[in-house]
C-alpha cells in the first residue's frame, strides 16, 4: 500500500525551556488555538494531541493542517507524517517506498533520525538501514551535512513518524500567555510591523486608529481598518477589536495654542493620551507604536522624549526603534501588509515643512496647560469600535 499522509508533527521552540507547570499551561493554550484555526479554517480533524516536545494533529487533510497551523503563533514548524509501527523494518520498508516514489535520483539524500523511548534498535540503527537500502537499490548520492532531500524519521514509544518536509512557523509565544497592548496602527509600514511583533510574544492586542479628518485623505480609515484585519487573523480564541478614534478636535486644539514647527510631536503626544485612554478602558499593560529612531523628523531620541513624557502609567513599546526601513519592508511583505503601503494614501496634511527636531518636554507642557485636554476622553468617548475577529469564529 502506498504510504498516505495521516498526521501532522508540530514543534515548538522556547516552551519548551519554560518549567513544567508554565509548559503545561502555555501549550494547552497552544492546542485550544490550534484546534480553532483549523475549524476555522475548515481542515477536519479526528484530535489534537500533546505530548513531551511535540504536538500532533491526526488528519487526512495533513497538508492543508500544517500550512495553516504554521501561522499560529507559538508553532515553530510543521510536517505532514506518514504514521506507523516502531518495528524497524517497518520503517525502513515505508522510507524506501517514500523515497522510492519521492525523491530526484539527481539530488541527494541523507537519513535522519531520533527516538523517545525504549527500543531494541538505536537512531543511527535507522540511519544506517535505510540509508544504505536508498543508497544501494536507488543509487541516490548522500551528502550527510546539505541534503537536498532530507528524510527524517521519529520515533516515540510505539509509534514512528517519517516525513521529508519542514513548513517554517511563525515561532513566538501563544495569544493570550501575555495581556492586552494598545496597538497604535496608521496606514503605512511601520506601526503593522511593531504590533506584530509584540502579538507574536503573546500579547493581546487591541488596535487604534487615530482619524485625522479633516485634515486626511479619503479612504485612509478604510485602509486602516484592512490593515489591523490582516493582523487580527492572527489570533485565535479572543475578540479582537479596532478603535477608530476621531483625532481632528485634539489637532484642532493643538493648532490654535502651538506654533507650526511643533504640531507633529503635539500630535504624537496627544495620541498618546489616546491610547492611554484607550488602555484605561480595556485594562492594557503597555501601549506599542511603530516609530524608529530617526525615521521622521518627531522621531528623533529628543523629540522621542518629550512625546512619551506624557505617559508615565504606562510602558510605551517601540519594538521596532533601532530596525532599518529595508528591513521592515520586508517583514510587511512576508505578513502581508506591504501591499497597504503601497496604495500610497496621504493620512495628514499638517505635517510643517521645517518641524522641530528638538522639542522639549517643559516647553509642551507648557502648551498643554492652555489646551483643553478634556477633548481627549471625549474623543474616546465618540470612538467607533469594530470587532474584527470573535473569540466565537
Amino acid at each position: 500500500m502506498e504510504p498516505i499522509y495521516s498526521a501532522v508533527l508540530l514543534r515548538y521552540g522556547e516552551i519548551g525551556i519554560k518549567s513544567k507547570q508554565t509548559r503545561r499551561r502555555m501549550t494547552n493554550i497552544l492546542v485550544r488555538h490550534l484546534k480553532t484555526a483549523l475549524k476555522q479554517k475548515g481542515i477536519s480533524f479526528s484530535n489534537v494531541r500533546n505530548e513531551y516536545g511535540r504536538i500532533f494533529i491526526e488528519t487526512e487533510e495533513a497538508m492543508k493542517a500544517a500550512e495553516a497551523t504554521a501561522q499560529v503563533f507559538g508553532i515553530v514548524s510543521t510536517s505532514p507524517v506518514y504514521v506507523l509501527t516502531s518495528n524497524l523494518d517497518d520503517i525502513i520498508s515505508t522510507g524506501f517506498d517514500i523515497a522510492s516514489r519521492d525523491f530526484s535520483k539527481e539530488l541527494t539524500f541523507a537519513v535522519r533520525a531520533r527516538r523517545v523511548g525504549e527500543h531494541e534498535y538505536t537512531s543511527q540503527s535507522i540511519r544506517e538501514g535505510l540509508g544504505e537500502r536508498i543508497f544501494e537499490e536507488l543509487n541516490i548520492p548522500v551528502d550527510l551535512n546539505n541534503p537536498d532531500q532530507p528524510i527524517t524519521v521519529e520515533v516515540r514509544d510505539d509509534a514512528a513518524y517519517i516525513f521529508t518536509e519542514s513548513i517554517k512557523g511563525v515561532g513566538g509565544m501563544p495569544t493570550g500567555t501575555q495581556g492586552k497592548v494598545v496597538c497604535t496602527v496608521s496606514t503605512g509600514l511601520d506601526s503593522p510591523i511593531a504590533a506584530y511583533k509584540v502579538m507574536k510574544r503573546g500579547a493581546i492586542p487591541v488596535f487604534v486608529y487615530f482619524d485625522n479628518a479633516p485634515y486626511t485623505g479619503e479612504g485612509c480609515t478604510e485602509l486602516a481598518i484592512r490593515q489591523a484585519t490582516v493582523l487580527a487573523n492572527f489570533i485565535y480564541d479572543f475578540d479582537v477589536k479596532l478603535y477608530i478614534v476621531p483625532h481632528g478636535p485634539d489637532l484642532d486644539e493643538a493648532r490654535c495654542h502651538a506654533d507650526e514647527r511643533k504640531i507633529c510631536v503635539m500630535c504624537k503626544r496627544n495620541m498618546l493620551r489616546l491610547a492611554r485612554e484607550v488602555a484605561i478602558r480595556e485594562n492594557a499593560d503597555a501601549i506599542v507604536t511603530g516609530e524608529i529612531i530617526g525615521e521622521q523628523a518627531s522621531q528623533t531620541t529628543a523629540n522621542l522624549k518629550a512625546i512619551s513624557g506624557v505617559v508615565t502609567d504606562f510602558p510605551v513599546l517601540r519594538p521596532l526603534a533601532g530596525d532599518d526601513k529595508v528591513d521592515i519592508e520586508r517583514f510587511a511583505q512576508k505578513i502581508g501588509t506591504y501591499k497597504f503601503a503601497q496604495e500610497g494614501l496621504s493620512c495628514c496634511t499638517l505635517a510643517p515643512q521645517y518641524p522641530a527636531l528638538n522639542a522639549k518636554h517643559e516647553e509642551l507642557a507648557e502648551i498643554d496647560a492652555n489646551m483643553d485636554l478634556d477633548i481627549i476622553k471625549q474623543e474616546v468617548d465618540n470612538a467607533r469600535v469594530i470587532i474584527l475577529k470573535s473569540k466565537k469564529g
